[in-house]
Order: structure tokens, then C-alpha cells, then sequence
């Protein structure tokens, strides 16, 4: 219990290390699924790759040509990137780089 609350608080992105930044939804679920069977505690950052302002002048062309958002173009992209602990590193890649071969 206490060493969990301990991996907890040191779970803040600035002490992590990034394993992976991709677009794509089902490789991060990949990679999420591999930590989770190992044990390896991990953080998942989302961001769009518009940004929030960038997303509300969308939003707000829209309704003012009312238009359905995105009707006929792509979804706005977002960017996963999943971080270990430091330590843990070397051991993540070795494991997601194994179960893709």
C-alpha cells in the first residue's frame, strides 16, 4: 500500500521518461495493455494537436456558417504520449519492441 502511494506521488510527467508519442488510438492501447501485464506503472498525456484556442475558433466558424463541426473533413487529431518511470525504461521499449516482432 505505502510503496503504491509512493510510485503515486512520483508519477508526475517531469520525473518520467516518454515511451511513446503517437496519433494513432489502438498502438497507445497496445502499448498500455503491454505495461499493464508487466506491472510497469505509467502516465498518459493527451493533447490535441489544434489546441484549445485553435479548436474554439473552429467551433465558433462553424456555427457561425452553421455547419455540422467536421462534416465531411477529418476529426481533429490528438497526440497520445505514455511515460514510465526512468528506471523502467529500457525494460518498456525491450517489451513493446518484442511483442511487435
Amino acid at each position: 500500500m505505502l510503496k503504491t502511494k509512493l510510485i503515486e506521488i512520483f508519477m508526475f510527467i517531469p520525473f518520467l521518461a516518454r515511451l511513446l508519442s503517437d496519433t494513432n488510438s489502438a498502438e497507445s492501447r497496445r502499448v498500455e495493455n503491454i505495461l499493464k501485464e508487466n506491472n510497469i506503472p505509467y502516465r498518459i498525456d493527451t493533447k490535441r494537436i489544434r489546441g484549445s484556442i485553435g479548436s474554439a475558433l473552429d467551433a465558433r466558424s462553424y456555427a457561425q456558417a452553421n455547419l455540422a463541426m467536421y462534416k465531411g473533413a477529418d476529426t481533429p487529431s490528438v497526440v497520445y504520449a505514455i511515460y514510465v518511470r526512468r528506471k523502467d525504461l529500457e525494460q518498456a521499449k525491450a517489451l513493446i519492441t518484442k511483442k511487435i516482432n
